[in-house]
């Protein structure tokens, strides 16, 4: 069992306790097994509820299907509910879980369910096992998937039914350049609920996390061309070498604060590792996440307060179908999900 300070566990607006409710979407994949009894290693190291949740989704031309089969629609849902449930039931017992889940079956639109059960039961941490869409060269999300990754408000976890259980290589990607950034106090929430996560998901397989910042320097030409001395490339350098120090102080700073955030009997038991490399995040983050053979990236999704329910950025979605590792995707403080909207029209 992993001790938290009582802070950690109380937390505070912008930063997320120890979460106390994870919910597993389990279908009837042989994979899901597997990602059955990782949910139930986190649940017990976190003391966390866990929920096992299936959607079966509705049956098309179900009355012309049942006026074919001389069987009323109603008693074909039934029926399709009962083996469904018994399966899945199945499904959960020959994963042989230390911890005891809970269960809820829910009928509709999978992503549409899934949601509103985080929603109505304040889950903290969603797992799945990814979907990839056939003949892509990288694990491209399918539809279910997308959905989740823009209108889930809590974590979602992808997990890629390849990757090594528990994750042993964390990656967890964030931006520590709060004076470029339109929304300083946004991006300070997020990276805090990134690293909170991320770090603790690190402790429970005492692996490895890797603090990843991509930078850039884009005045280095204006400086060089502008520069009145005598050596306009050294002044070039001399910005460039600033700003990247600039950049490594507050990585440094983030991860000191990380481990308070987690407790100290959590950030002992995590090797914190630092990548801070220059480039565009689009095509950086998923080639250190190659390099460093990462089994989970831990990532903020984007978005503008106040805004109930934003379309996840282009960046984001490039570095999420360009990784073959699972991925954790965080919302920021404040975000509102679009089904929201829809759950309240009713």
């Amino acid at each position: 069992m992993i001790e938290d300070s009582p802070a950690a566990l109380q937390g505070d607006r912008e930063g997320t306790p120890v979460p106390r409710h994870i919910a597993v979407v389990c279908g009837l994949d042989d994979h899901d097994g597997t990602l059955l009894q990782s949910s139930a290693g986190l649940a017990a190291a976190w003391g966390a509820r866990l929920t096992v949740l299936g959607v079966l989704e509705p049956l098309p031309e179900i009355d012309r299907i049942a006026r074919a089969a001389g069987v009323s629609a109603q008693e074909i849902e039934k029926r399709r509910l009962t083996e469904y449930r018994e399966a899945l039931q199945d499904q959960i017992a020959r994963a042989g879980l230390d911890v005891q889940p809970g269960f809820t079956l829910r009928v509709g639109k999978q992503f549409l369910e899934i949601v509103r059960y985080v929603i109505a039961e304040n889950v903290d941490l969603l797992l799945k096992t990814a979907e990839r869409l056939d003949g892509s060269a990288h694990f491209v999300f399918a539809s279910t998937d997308q959905h989740l990754l823009r209108k889930c408000p809590c974590p979602v976890w992808l997990r890629n039914d390849t990757a090594a259980t528990p994750p042993k290589t964390v990656v967890a990607a964030v931006d520590v350049d709060a004076t470029s950034a339109g929304e300083p106090k946004t991006l300070a929430g997020l990276n805090r609920r990134i690293l909170e996560l991320a770090a603790r998901v690190a402790a429970a397989a005492q692996g490895d996390l890797y603090l990843l910042h991509v930078w850039d320097a884009p005045g280095e030409g204006l400086v060089r061309l502008w520069s009145d001395g005598s050596d306009p490339k050294h002044a070039a350098e001399a910005y460039t070498s600033e700003l990247r120090a600039t950049h490594w102080n507050a990585l440094a700073a983030l991860a000191e604060q990380a481990r308070g955030w987690i407790g100290p009997a959590a950030a002992e038991r995590i090797a914190f590792r630092f990548r801070l490399e220059r480039g565009e995040a689009r095509s950086v983050i998923p080639m250190q996440v190659e390099a460093l053979k990462a089994d989970l990236l831990v990532m903020g999704t984007i978005a503008r307060t106040g805004v109930p329910g934003f379309i996840i950025g282009n960046t984001a979605e490039d570095i999420l179908n360009s990784v073959d590792c699972s991925v954790v995707t965080v919302k920021p403080p404040h975000y509102v999900s679009p089904v929201m909207n829809m759950i309240a029209a009713l």
